[in-house]
């Protein structure tokens, strides 16, 4: 697939970097087109909105960075816990801005899935449908933020 120059440069910023150590891939083989299009069929798949999905996890991002790191019940049988971490991120779409490198780590004591939350991860599915790739430390797997936060009934 040929790509615009724009499409390249956004491709280099999502790869391991002196920002994101990384990267934004994991180790995940498929393009960002084919990554976005398998997490938003999960969301169409469980009947649950990225708006209602984005509003969880800013939540219960704040929720547990208001803690100062004392671990929060954010349901029953999940907690959360922010981990301060000193600087900024950019964000690999460009102009989307600078964004706080804490980063909060839920873990469901059920089903033992777990997430780690960090604002530069709510903004990249709120503005760009991307949950990064599988393999990579920060992916929100949407299954897994379903699951935990009890978005659908039936998974």
């Amino acid at each position: 697939m040929k790509r615009s120059p724009q499409d390249q440069k956004l491709i280099h910023n999502l790869e391991p970097s002196k920002f994101s150590k990384e990267g934004f891939f994991g180790t995940d083989t498929r393009s960002l087109e084919e990554i976005i299009a398998g997490d938003l069929r999960v969301l169409i798949d469980s009947g649950v909105t990225k708006q209602s999905l984005v509003k969880e996890l800013k939540e219960v991002y704040q929720r547990a960075k208001q803690a100062f790191g004392a671990e929060v019940e954010v349901k029953e049988k999940v907690k959360a816990v922010f981990h301060e971490s000193m600087g900024r991120i950019p964000s690999p779409f460009c102009r989307d801005g600078l964004f706080e490198k804490g980063e909060v780590v839920v873990i469901d004591q059920t089903s033992n899935l777990s997430l780690v939350i960090t604002s530069l991860g709510i903004n990249l599915i709120e503005k760009h449908d991307f949950f990064q790739g599988k393999g990579c430390r920060f992916r929100i797997d949407p299954f897994a933020a379903i699951k935990i936060f009890k978005l659908a009934p039936e998974i």
